[in-house]
């Protein structure tokens, strides 16, 4: 009986022991959001860690500037992930350059004009490795690309090519479309003033799903945004909200709203008419066009930080720290790591642009 009792001590020990074990990993290695200051010899560091949108950032003051960036390393339980800074000087031009710990950042400079990347000046060559429907291809990399030919969509990854057709006649403005997630959503415009279908390509496999409305939309009307399985659009001369269930595959009327970082918010339609406004979130990092020229915009920082002397015509997408933009008739990959590269070539981007590339 004693020996027995002391087996099940015994067990229950270890039961403890390995409880306790779990709850020292779980609590050791659970993401927290953090702030704190130091200083490494001239530079005064503000390091921060924001779990919810899984970046670290980084305020450093030197000689009164302040410089910015962001990181979207795997979290680290670790703290004081600056080890050294070395600040290279040109006349007006400052460049600091970093080491780090468990994360990696990359290097920023300031000058009289504002602040900017140190490769801006690094630009890509295009090199053509392939070619398909008068599409150069160069460099791409493993996302997939649609892109708009006014009667097909070319789709383009690193195992497929082919062309996907949806209309019978020339379409030169596709101004109503939607990527959600894996999908293009692109209206009938076979249809004139309304449309009473949608065309759904799945990117994963290039197919076509063709979903029937129970209400007839026109096209003048734009699309708001998306929230969990459901895309949202607004049809400003019926002054009615809609949405489309993808799972469903039907469309519902709905009252006028729209999500704000998470939270949905009534809106009038005065205001829908004036500012046709979209969904929006919180990003971590994100890139904007101003003047044609490309920055790279930190939450709650004022500063823009210029990452390309381009002119740049158009913003196709952001995508973590990469973003996708597309000069001339080019289409460009900017990574603050990695600097740019040309990705496609297409001589019809010279003059349309817009709503002609889709990446996913």
């Amino acid at each position: 009986m004693k020996q027995v009792i002391k087996r099940y001590k015994h067990i229950i020990l270890v039961i403890i022991i390995i409880l306790l074990f779990s709850l020292f990993i779980f609590f050791y290695l659970r993401k927290t959001s953090y702030e704190l200051e130091y200083t490494i010899d001239d530079f005064k560091i503000l390091e921060k860690y924001d779990k919810e949108l899984e970046a670290y950032y980084f305020s450093i003051l030197y000689k009164d500037k302040t410089y910015n960036l962001v990181s979207l390393d795997k979290y680290t339980n670790k703290r004081n992930l600056i080890k050294e800074i070395t600040a290279t000087e040109d006349n007006e031009d400052t460049c600091l350059s970093f080491k780090t710990s468990d994360i990696t950042l990359y290097n920023i400079c300031s000058n009289n004009e504002g602040y900017y990347l140190d490769n801006i000046d690094q630009t890509s060559e295009f090199k053509e490795n392939d070619s398909y429907e008068n599409i150069s291809i160069g460099e791409i990399d493993d996302l997939t690309y649609l892109l708009w030919n006014y009667h097909d969509f070319i789709y383009l990854n690193n195992n497929n090519h082919k062309k996907i057709t949806l209309f019978n006649t020339d379409i030169y403005n596709l101004s109503l479309t939607y990527a959600f997630d894996n999908y293009l959503i692109i209206p009938d415009y076979e249809q004139s003033y309304i449309y009473d279908n949608v065309d759904v390509i799945n990117t994963n496999n290039g197919r076509i799903n063709n979903i029937k409305l129970r209400f007839e939309v026109y096209f003048n009307s734009y699309f708001m945004g998306h929230y969990k399985n459901r895309v949202y659009l607004y049809d400003l001369r019926e002054n009615q909200e809609y949405y489309i269930d993808m799972k469903k595959e039907e469309i519902y009327k709905t009252d006028r709203e729209i999500v704000v970082d998470g939270d949905w918010q009534n809106v009038s339609n005065q205001t829908i008419q004036a500012e046709k406004p979209t969904f929006s979130e919180y990003l971590n990092v994100t890139y904007v066009l101003e003047d044609n020229f490309l920055y790279q915009s930190i939450p709650n920082t004022d500063e823009l930080i210029l990452v390309s002397n381009r002119f740049v015509n158009a913003l196709v997408k952001v995508y973590g720290l990469d973003v996708y933009y597309i000069s001339g008739d080019t289409l460009y990959k900017y990574n603050p790591y990695n600097g740019e590269v040309a990705l496609l070539k297409y001589s019809e981007w010279n003059f349309n642009y817009q709503n002609m590339v889709f990446i996913f």
